[in-house]
C-alpha cells in the first residue's frame, strides 16, 4: 500500500471515530465552552509540542556525535520530520525508524552506526516510558481499581515486553558473532525466499546481487555491535546527555495533554494525564492500523473519562489528536517538500 492509501485509511478512520465522538458527546453545553477555550493555554501547547520535537532533534545529534560524527542540526530536523510523517501512516509508528536510519546514513554515518544511533533512542525511550509510567502510577493510587483492567494489567505485559527486548540487546551487544549469524541468516532466507517467488521476482537482486548484498549486511551488522559496544564503554557521556534530552522531551510531549485540559477550563490533571499519555503511546506501537487510528481515540476517551466531564470530552480528544497526530502529517509533507528541493541530500540543508 502506497503512503497515499495509507494517509487516507489512517485519516479516513480517525476522522470518522472523532466524528462519532463529537456526535455522542456535543451538547449544548459544549456549545457554550467554545468560546471560552483559553487561546494562550492552545499556544502554550503548540510551544510544548515543538519543545519536545527540538528535544528529539537534540538528542539524536548527541547520540551521533558519540559516534564521532557531526551531522548539522538541520539535517536532523528534516529526518526527524520525515520520521513523524512516515510514523504516522504506518502501522505501530513502523515506518519512522527506516526514514531516520536512512537519513543519518546519507548525512554520512555508515548503516550500522544510524541502525545503533536510532537504537540507542529507543533503548532511552523505553527507559524512559518505564520510569514516567511507575511514577504516575504511584501518583494516582486513588484511580487503581478503577484502572485496574484497563491500565495496570497492559502496563506490566508492556514492562515484560521491555525486559526482553533489552535482554535481546545486550546479547547481541555483546556477541557480535552471534549478531552477525542472525543477521546474515535472517537475510539469507529472505532473498531465497524472494528469488523463489515469482511475486517478489522484480525486487530480487538476483543469485549474485543476493550474494553482495548479505555481505554487505553482515558488515553492517558488524558496525552496529561496535558502535553498540562504543555506546556501551566510552559513550556514556553521550548516553546521559541523550537520557536527559529524552527525559525532558517525553515530559514536554505528554504535558500537551495537560495545556489542553487547562485551555478548556479543566485541571491539568499531570500526573493522571502523564498515565495517560504514556499508556496511550504503548498503544501506538502495536502494529493493527496506520497512525493507531480509532484505537487512539477510544482509549483516549476510555482513560480521560475519568478526568473529563462528558460534554467536553469528544472536544478534548479532538484537540489531543490534532496537536499530537494530525500536526504530524503536514509537518512531513513540509520536510519532504524541502528535501526533494535539495535534491535528496541531507547535507545540503545545512546551507539553508
Amino acid at each position: 500500500m502506497n503512503s497515499r492509501r495509507w494517509i487516507a485509511l489512517s485519516l479516513l478512520v480517525s476522522g470518522a471515530v472523532l466524528a462519532g465522538l463529537l456526535a455522542a458527546t456535543f451538547t449544548p453545553e459544549t456549545r457554550a465552552y467554545l468560546g471560552e477555550v483559553s487561546i494562550a493555554a492552545l499556544l502554550l501547547a503548540v510551544v510544548l509540542r515543538i519543545g519536545a520535537i527540538f528535544c528529539r532533534v537534540a538528542r539524536i545529534r548527541v547520540l551521533c556525535g558519540g559516534l564521532g560524527y557531526t551531522v548539522p542540526f538541520r539535517s536532523i530536523m528534516v529526518a526527524q520530520l520525515l520520521s513523524l510523517f512516515a510514523g504516522s501512516i504506518t502501522p505501530g509508528q513502523v515506518g519512522g525508524e527506516p526514514v531516520r536510519i536512512h537519513w543519518l546514513s546519507r548525512s554520512g554515518l555508515a548503516v550500522g552506526d544510524a541502525v545503533a544511533a536510532v537504537v540507542a533512542e529507543r533503548v532511552l525511550d523505553l527507559a524512559v516510558f518505564v520510569a514516567l509510567t511507575l511514577a504516575a502510577l504511584l501518583a494516582v493510587q486513588h484511580l487503581w481499581s478503577y484502572l485496574a483492567a484497563t491500565v495496570l494489567y497492559p502496563v506490566a505485559a508492556f514492562l515484560l515486553l521491555v525486559l526482553v527486548l533489552l535482554l535481546a540487546l545486550a546479547i547481541f551487544v555483546r556477541s557480535p558473532s552471534l549478531t552477525k549469524r542472525v543477521v546474515v541468516g535472517v537475510t539469507a532466507r529472505v532473498l531465497d525466499r524472494c528469488d523463489r517467488s515469482r511475486r517478489w521476482l522484480r525486487f530480487c537482486p538476483g543469485p549474485e546481487g543476493a550474494k553482495t548484498l548479505t555481505e554487505r549486511i553482515g558488515r553492517e551488522a558488524e558496525t552496529f555491535t561496535a558502535g553498540s559496544s562504543r555506546f556501551a564503554r566510552g559513550g556514556r557521556r553521550a548516553l546521559g546527555g541523550a537520557l536527559l534530552l529524552a527525559t525532558l522531551e517525553w515530559i514536554l510531549y505528554f504535558s500537551v495533554a495537560s495545556a489542553l485540559l487547562t485551555a478548556l477550563g479543566l485541571p491539568p490533571s499531570f500526573a493522571e494525564s502523564l498515565l495517560f499519555q504514556g499508556v496511550l503511546q504503548m498503544v501506538a506501537t502495536l502494529p493493527l492500523i496506520p497512525g493507531s487510528a480509532g484505537i487512539a481515540e477510544i482509549g483516549a476517551a476510555t482513560l480521560y473519562h475519568q478526568i473529563v466531564p462528558t460534554y467536553l470530552l469528544g472536544l478534548f480528544v479532538v484537540l489531543w489528536r490534532l496537536f499530537l497526530y494530525y500536526l504530524n502529517i503536514p509537518l512531513g509533507l513540509l520536510a519532504g517538500a524541502l528535501a526533494a528541493r535539495e535534491g535528496a541530500d541531507p547535507r545540503r540543508t545545512e546551507n539553508l
